[in-house]
Formats: C-alpha cells, structure tokens, sequence
C-alpha cells in the first residue's frame, strides 16, 4: 500500500473516500500525516506525546512545555502498559509535575520532535517558541477537527502497532508510588458498543483502564473487561440492562464457555465488510434442542440460531454485571457539565455552576472544587487544600454552619444515608476553557471548625 499510494490517507483519496474539503486538507499537511505514519519510534513517547498536545488543543494554542510534560504523564497512566517504556527513576515520580519528569520528557520526545535529534536536512514539523511546543504549520480553524481526527487515528494505529511488536500487554508496569486502591484495574474499550437491539458494529481498540472496586468476586484483567451497552433490546424484566450502562464482562470461548442455557452472552460475528458486530442476548435452548436468543424487552423477536447463523456467530463475552458509572469515574478528568450523567441528572447552570450541589433524589452532596481562587472576590476564596494523599480541607460556603440543615447533613451524612462526592481542579481554566474537574471518590467527615463558613477535613475512601 504504501509502496503505491505513499500513506493511508493518500489510499483514501485515490478510493474516492475523501471529499472534496477532506482532499484539500490532505493536500495542505500530507507531508506530516506520512511522517507522522513512518516516524521511527523505538519507544511510544512521540505518539504519547502527540495525543497530549491534541488534548490540550494544541493545533489551536500551543501548550507550554511543563503543561504538555504533566499531560503527557497523564497519557501514560491512562495507557498503562506504556508506562513499562520507563525507566525506573521516572516510572516512581509521584506525578508529571516533578522536574525530573519535565527534564526528562524534554530530552526525550520534545528533542525529537522539534529537531534537535533529527539529521541535518531533515523538515522539522514542531519548534520551541517561548516556551511553548508550537506547529511549523497551521491548520485553518474550520479544519481543526477533522485534522484533529486523523492524527489521533493515526496516533491511535502507531500505538497499536508499537504494542503488538514490543509484547507491551505482557511487559511488567513499574508501580507507582500512589496510594493504594482497593480493586482491580480492568480494561476499558470505549469503542466496544455491546448492541441490545441489532448486531451493532464496534472496535476492541483504543484500550484504557478503570478501577472496579471490591464485591464482584475474583477479576482477572487477562480474562474480564468493561464496554458500554447500546440500543433497548435488553431493557426489561428485573434487571434491566439500558443504553449506555457499563457491563462488566467475561471473555468465553465456546470450549470456556460451559452451559450457557440461560445465561446472558455478549455473541460476536462478522458483517458482509469483514467487521466484527457485537449482540447481547439471553441463550434458551427449544424443545427439539436447537437454540434461541431471546431479548428481556417482549417488543424484539427471538432470534433462532439455525444452521447459517450458527457459522457465523461467536461466543465473545459473558455477562456479569452492570456497572455503576461512579465506580468508573474515579481519578478521570471531568467538564463541569458531564458530571451530573454521573448521578442520572441533567446539566442544569443554575444549579451546577456552584461549588457545592445537593442531589436529593440521589441523596447525595457534590463538592466541586477549585484550588487556585484567583480572580474570585475575597469573600468567595474558600480555603480549598490536600492535607495529605488522603485527607481534604474543604472550606463551606458563607451561610453554611454547623447547626444549619446544610451543615448538619454534611456532619451527619453517614448516619443519614447522605453521600458527599469531591471532584477537584486546580484551575477554573485551561488553555482559555473551563478546565475539567478530577473526581477523587466519594468522602467520610472526619472533623470540622468554624461557622460561617465551617472548615471541614475530609477522608477520601476507597
């Protein structure tokens, strides 16, 4: 292919696929999306590194050098089994603000991107301009987000293919110095859509990983995983499975299996294009003894599995659970506004845009938290602080105190069934944006002082 058409994009282009906009953009940055697919990579830093600048959208505003190391880091941590690319003196750091860290990805990628490591002659995509990682190119505003998407996709192919030649999935990932969680880290396929309707077409790629706590027995990351659900098949009967739940699943082969009567399986085959399609459904075997696939919602038909569906369907995954989204949510970058999905409420400003939300149907008290305070008028700098890796020091609004009913609620929660909830951001903005918030678990009162507003000490749990 590339002997042919020179890189993937240009494939595209000769099959028609492109349109006439897409093929302009190509035209303009060809160059770099074939470096981009070429670029030798001994270890999966550039790629890292690439998917931290898009993050922080940097074809629009480039980031500063500390910003894009710090993301970076957070890239890694997201896709785990890089992070054995490390060297032990860096996989230890306590987090990607550490100098060392920043000395180290300087030398590293950045070198390697704006020149510094290339021969001479060699065009140089990316220059060090005031301290910032800024694009030798520009890409025009209305093509950002397409741009945006090829690079990724492109990111996306070179990690997977670093992965299969260097046996990442099978290296040891040097643990870091985190407080310890209480769980099992399982992979995560946001690409992976678990159709409740249709077969629905979905990609086991772009793998992340979450943190499922205790209490659904013995996990094994080799063998368990989660995917979101997709459709309304499902959605029925006493435990109902709705569109974008996430379900925790068991990979089974059909010698792993065993009985599968009445058992709710993930079924897996391949469409006319050779793409994989992914059905949830409850096996029943007939009374002659062939076998059915039956949904929990009576308005979709059985599905019989006769003798040509059966050549083409696979047993892919067993059903174990639906997850709650807050057990997932842990340690993930938030915007303000897809937080209440978390507790199966609607993004209303009015309420949301304070920094302390009572969910009563929920029966829960969300503490939105923003460390630095400047630009906030004296009276609204709340003394916002980490104690320790486990200990908050949350300050209330003015009119809280301990004798009021938000106050006592907030002293009281165990005792009253309460939940409080503590997401944290250390800026209100980012790169010009309203920064996301990091959802650090659900917290215990351990004391408080004060009145008016109360100083409250938290203990993060988990």
């Amino acid at each position: 292919m590339r002997q042919q058409f020179g890189d993937w994009f240009s494939l595209l282009e000769n099959m028609g696929d492109l349109d006439e906009a897409e093929c302009a953009l190509l035209a303009a940055h060809r160059e770099f999306l074939r470096e981009l697919e070429i670029t030798a990579m001994t270890k999966s830093f550039k790629m890292v590194l690439l998917e931290a600048f898009q993050e922080l959208d940097g074809w629009r505003q480039a980031p500063a050098f500390a910003e894009l190391a710090e993301r970076s880091w957070q890239v890694l941590r997201r896709r785990r089994p890089l992070l054995a690319d490390l060297p032990p003196e860096q996989a230890q750091l306590a987090s990607g603000r550490e100098p060392q860290w920043l000395r180290y990805w300087m030398s590293n990628p950045v070198n390697a991107w704006i020149g510094e490591n290339r021969k001479a002659g060699e065009k140089r995509y990316f220059t060090a301009q005031d301290e910032r990682f800024a694009p030798l190119f520009q890409v025009a505003e209305e093509d950002r987000e397409r741009f945006a998407e090829w690079v990724q996709e492109l990111v996306d192919y070179r990690l997977a293919a670093y992965a299969g030649r260097q046996s990442v999935r099978t290296a040891p990932v040097v643990a870091l110095p985190v407080v310890p969680q209480m769980g099992t880290e399982l992979p995560y396929f946001p690409n992976l859509k678990i159709a409740r309707g249709h077969f629905k077409t979905g990609r086991a790629d772009c793998e992340e990983y979450r943190l499922l706590g205790e209490g659904f027995g013995r996990l094994d990351p080799i063998r368990h995983f989660i995917a979101r659900a997709s459709g309304n098949s499902m959605n029925g009967g006493k435990h109902p499975i709705r569109d974008g739940d996430y379900l925790l699943l068991e990979h089974v082969s059909p010698s792993s299996a065993g009985s599968i009567t009445g058992a709710t399986l993930a079924i897996e085959r391949q469409d006319e294009a050779g793409d994989n399609q992914y059905l949830l459904r409850v096996i029943h075997k007939a009374v002659d003894g062939s076998y059915f696939l039956r949904a929990n919602n009576p308005d979709y038909a059985d599905i019989a599995v006769d003798d040509g569906l059966t050549e083409q369907l696979r047993t892919f995954a067993r059903f174990k659970a639906v997850l709650d989204p807050l057990q997932l949510a842990v340690g993930q970058r938030l915007l303000r506004e897809e937080i209440p999905a978390l507790f199966g409420e609607t993004f209303n400003p009015g309420n949301w845009n304070s920094g302390h939300v009572f969910l009563p149907e929920a029966k829960a008290h969300v503490l939105l938290v923003t460390l630095n305070k400047q630009g906030k008028a004296d009276e609204h700098r709340y003394l916002d602080r980490w104690v320790d890796e486990r200990t908050f020091h949350w300050q209330s609004q003015n009119k809280t105190t301990p004798e009021g009913k938000r106050g006592r609620e907030i002293i009281d929660h165990e005792k009253r069934g309460l939940s409080i909830h503590l997401f944290v951001r250390e800026n209100r903005l980012e790169n010009g944006k309203a920064a996301p918030f990091v959802y650090h678990g659900p917290v215990r009162y351990r004391s408080h002082s004060g009145s008016g507003p109360m100083s409250v000490v938290f203990e993060v749990m988990g």
